[in-house]
């Protein structure tokens, strides 16, 4: 992993603010979300140019953040913003642009996981219901940090898994 230590405390610092202003206003602030974005190209571009094809590299930073931010991007307008905020779609934008293709998609999928179990654990313990609100850069910004220091890892196993 050619992940900078720098980055990876960069990328703490990204977290730890969503996760908690997320869960108590649900909202992601446009001063964390924009400069973040920032950051994560200003980080990796450079690192792509140790890659053996830099240009692939960069193409995939885009497509991924444009993959994960369009995914919540149209989860937003199917719902007319009932389902997601914006902050989220912005977050998506993040995520792609700090762990590149396929990894912004083993975030995702992480988040999706954590959401689920702590939403079923939340409505079996009557803390929320079925029509609550639930927060989900709260479970995007840690399965962020943990691909982005586990990723490879999590995706040879997903790999095994599924093909053999």
């Amino acid at each position: 992993n050619d992940t900078a230590p720098t980055e990876i405390y960069t990328l703490s610092l990204h977290d730890a603010l969503p996760i908690f202003y997320d869960l108590k206003y649900y909202l992601i602030l446009d001063k964390v979300s924009v400069p973040a974005m920032i950051i994560a190209l200003a980080f990796n571009i450079p690192l792509a140019f140790r890659a053996s094809f830099p240009l692939k590299t960069i193409v995939f930073l885009f497509m991924s953040a444009i993959i994960v931010g369009g995914f919540f991007l149209a989860q937003f307008l199917i719902s007319k913003g009932k389902w997601i905020g914006g902050g989220d779609i912005r977050l998506g934008l993040i995520v792609g642009f700090m762990l590149g293709w396929p990894h912004a998609l083993i975030a995702l999928m992480l988040a999706y996981i954590l959401g689920m179990f702590i939403s079923i654990y939340l409505i079996a313990t009557k803390k929320k219901t079925m029509k609550s609100a639930v927060p989900f850069g709260a479970f995007l910004a840690p399965t962020t940090l943990i691909t982005l220091l586990w990723g490879e890892q999590i995706l040879h196993w997903y790999l095994n898994l599924t093909l053999y």
